[in-house]
């Protein structure tokens, strides 16, 4: 406990504040990149991101100079993440604050929130009126909060590869597709790329336009889920079918899958398989039960499983069957190492494999010997109990998040599925939060996106970090 007192002193603080200011400085250059799609269409949107662009670019860079470089732990490289995501938010939320007559700060945070953390929701009543340079704003943020702000940053500020590995754990993400964190970073955003080029010729292929491909495969690939169009995504079938293929690459395949696939390498992954035996399942059932076709009932599933978001048909209007399926798909998510949401397939698994073996333990002989797995992982305690954590830390925050909706005064099924729906990251709502609900509504919806793209323990960390911190001041003052 001592140790942890001085979990924020001095040393450590300038440490943290030399990270998040080479990661302001990224965010900023992200930011002046509408610019260009602003002076190609000659919208007077220009200002609103050169501005600010060049402001945190320049603040950025100050503040990384003025500030020394430290050896971090991971709990200090967890606070610099949930604070950068928080940060992130709040610079993005400026050309939408600026750009959208109606919106007010806190709207603006909540779409940009929504937007980096590729939960998909928007308060926008009119998308197709926008201009151009806000909706690739939109989509060009889900695009970089789904390979991750810290995992993009990373390749410009480590200074070693210890850095590296503690920027990219820090983020919720641990497999190792390449011997060094570095080399891990830069397969996974060629990867990305690459799906995402093919993504856009296939769309492109599929009869949209190439700004629609544009777009939509970043918010696809991305599994965010922001349309430019009012309709969610009201295109062809083809288009559906090919969106269906980027999603599940996007939120059911992981990247180290996805090397050994580029590489010709043999797989064999249990979170696909499950996806796709659910998948098939609970599209039947959901086709059947409402009557649509086999293809949006499909489309609907991928998406909330991937945590997209995107529909091709009215969700408040379904069965409470199949409302009830979706909520379960969100709530579960799709696979590890994936730019998806929610309590993720492989924890699932891990989950139900424990209960598994604990009945087993019962049943068989005190004398016999069980192996307990989960096809080629071995079970031990550290990783069931990470399991049971995230599991139980996603039910009762989304709890929590339901009830402020049911003290709003929203009824409590559609206030269960948008809470699942915020902390999961995916996007799909019943209307919970609009531009008239409460601002609390709003911040509770803020707050649901960004613990839930963190999987929470960042955000746990900052918070206690700062509570010892303020604990430890509050007795030096008694003191004196």
């Amino acid at each position: 406990m001592g140790e942890m007192l001085d979990i924020l002193n001095k040393k450590d603080i300038k440490g943290i504040l030399n990270i998040l200011g080479g990661i302001i400085a990224v965010i900023g250059l992200f930011t002046l990149i509408p610019c260009i799609i602003a002076f190609y269409y000659n919208e007077n949107t220009i200002f609103n991101f050169l501005v600010p662009g060049i402001f945190f670019t320049i603040f950025g860079c100050i503040l990384k100079k003025i500030t020394k470089p430290r050896n971090l732990k991971l709990h200090h490289s967890m606070i610099a993440s949930a604070l950068a995501w928080l940060i992130a938010s709040l610079i993005g939320a400026i050309p939408l604050y600026l750009s959208i007559p109606y919106f007010s700060y806190v709207d603006a945070v909540y779409e940009s929130m929504s937007a980096w953390t590729t939960t998909g929701m928007t308060l926008i009543t009119n998308v197709e009126v926008l201009p151009k340079s806000i909706l690739f704003w939109r989509s060009f943020q889900q695009w970089i909060g789904g390979v991750g702000i810290l995992v993009l940053s990373a390749l410009v500020l480590a200074r070693s590869g210890t850095v590296a590995y503690l920027l990219y754990s820090s983020e919720a993400r641990q497999e190792r597709i390449m011997p060094s964190a570095i080399s891990t970073i830069k397969t996974i955003v060629w990867i990305y790329t690459l799906y995402t080029i093919l993504g856009i010729f296939l769309l492109y292929l599929s009869g949209l336009s190439f700004w629609e491909s544009i777009n939509l495969t970043m918010t696809g690939i991305s599994t965010g889920g922001m349309s430019i169009s009012n309709y969610s995504f009201p295109y062809n079938d083809l288009a559906k079918i090919v969106m269906i293929c980027i999603m599940m690459v996007g939120g059911v395949i992981s990247f180290s899958i996805h090397h050994r696939i580029l590489t010709g390498k043999y797989f064999n992954d249990i979170q696909t398989k499950y996806a796709i035996i659910v998948i098939t399942i609970i599209s039947i059932i959901i086709s059947i039960k409402d009557h649509i076709s086999i293809i949006d009932s499909l489309f609907t599933v991928v998406s909330a499983m991937t945590s997209t978001g995107f529909t091709t048909i009215n969700i408040a209007n379904l069965s409470n069957l199949s409302l009830f399926l979706i909520i379960f798909l969100m709530f579960i998510g799709g696979g590890a190492g994936t730019t998806t949401g929610g309590v993720k397939i492989i924890r699932f698994l891990v989950i139900l494999k424990a209960m598994y073996y604990e009945i087993k333990e019962v049943i068989y002989p005190k004398s016999a010997v069980i192996y307990e797995h989960l096809d080629n992982i071995e079970l031990d305690y550290k990783i069931i109990r990470e399991a049971f954590v995230i599991f139980f830390l996603y039910g009762i925050t989304s709890f929590f998040i339901a009830l402020t909706f049911i003290f709003l005064g929203y009824g409590p099924y559609k206030s269960i599925f948008d809470a699942v729906s915020f902390v999961s990251n995916i996007g799909m709502c019943l209307g919970v939060v609009t531009l008239k609900t409460p601002t609390i509504g709003k911040i509770a919806g803020i707050i649901g996106m960004w613990v839930g793209r963190l999987e929470f323990i960042p955000v746990l960390v900052l918070l206690a970090s700062l509570s010892l911190k303020i604990q430890k001041l509050s007795k030096k003052c008694n003191k004196k």
